[in-house]
């Protein structure tokens, strides 16, 4: 009798109790950084809110949707969805498709596999401000490469990071190189699809681009999807890059909903109005993401 209970107990501890232990602590910590920051930014948003309140007292006056209504009244703000979205869509043309094309390349390789990978992270181990240093020296007006390059072909040589009609394009160019973390996880997708498969399309004629376009990219469409919603996401929360190349100008040209939620709270110390500009890119960011696994969803299905 007392083996059973000491059985039944084990088996209580170890499948029921243990797993529960060991998630307390990574729950807990989710909840407090992530999640209650959150609710506290929705809070804050209806009210213009001072920091040095004291505890138990409302964080200032309550105000309701005014937060709100005086944000979507300034032009600014909606130049920088424009923005975020001008961003959006030059980020997805320019550098999201590169990373597939450099992991189906490399996959063919049957030499020199693993000097091409390592090439393609190493620029990764360099801290983004000193990238953005460097890019910032190839777009100077006087003495840049990206000018030497115009006047050798003839053309005259522009002020890149000071045209707006062209900063969003140096701030998104960079990316063009491709390479870093996604090539590894499109590569190691497509050396993980089954060689049974790939023996199959050889016999029935089914090669070269055929392969790629009917086998290869089908099998890794998953991983291809979850980039694509990270990508999205990341785009349309973009701060360091354009803040780093230009601070949000020329003119606002390259304010994001990021730098403009920077600026409201750190230069503007409207703390009311960057918090309901947070809910909102939130909100706008959380649609997306439904929007799209809805339509995987129903291509799957």
């Amino acid at each position: 009798m007392s083996t059973r209970k000491k059985s039944g107990s084990g088996y209580f501890f170890r499948q029921k109790l243990a797993p529960w232990l060991l998630l307390a602590a990574p729950i807990i910590f989710t909840l407090w950084l992530k999640y209650y920051p959150i609710l506290k930014a929705v809070a804050i948003s209806f009210f213009h809110y001072n920091p040095v309140h004291q505890p138990g007292e409302l964080p200032g006056e309550f105000v309701g949707f005014e937060n709100y209504a005086t944000m979507f009244h300034t032009e600014y703000y909606w130049q920088a969805w424009r923005n975020s979205f001008a961003f959006l869509i030059l980020q997805m043309l320019m550098t999201f498709f590169i990373p597939i094309i450099q992991a189906l390349f490399l996959n063919e390789l049957r030499r020199m596999k693993n000097v091409f990978s390592t090439m393609y992270l190493l620029p990764t181990l360099i801290p983004g401000t000193i990238n953005v240093i460097i890019w910032r020296w190839v777009w100077h007006p006087d003495y840049g490469v990206a000018n030497q390059i115009v006047k050798f072909f003839g053309g005259e040589p522009q002020t890149w990071l000071s045209n707006p009609d062209l900063v969003k394009f140096c701030i998104v160019f960079p990316g063009v190189l491709g390479g870093g973390i996604s090539v590894l996880l499109y590569l190691s997708a497509i050396q993980n699809v089954s060689p049974d498969i790939m023996e199959s399309a050889s016999l029935d004629g089914c090669t070269g681009w055929k392969r790629i376009w009917h086998i290869t990219l089908p099998n890794i469409r998953y991983i291809i999807f979850i980039q694509m919603v990270i990508s999205v996401s990341a785009a349309m929360q973009l701060l360091d890059a354009p803040y780093m190349f230009a601070a949000g100008g020329p003119s606002g040209a390259s304010t994001t909903q990021g730098i403009y939620i920077y600026n409201s709270f750190n230069k503007d110390f409207n703390y009311g109005r960057g918090s309901a500009a947070s809910v909102i890119l939130m909100l706008v960011v959380m649609v997306m993401t439904m929007i799209q696994m809805h339509f995987e969803n129903a291509e799957q299905e």
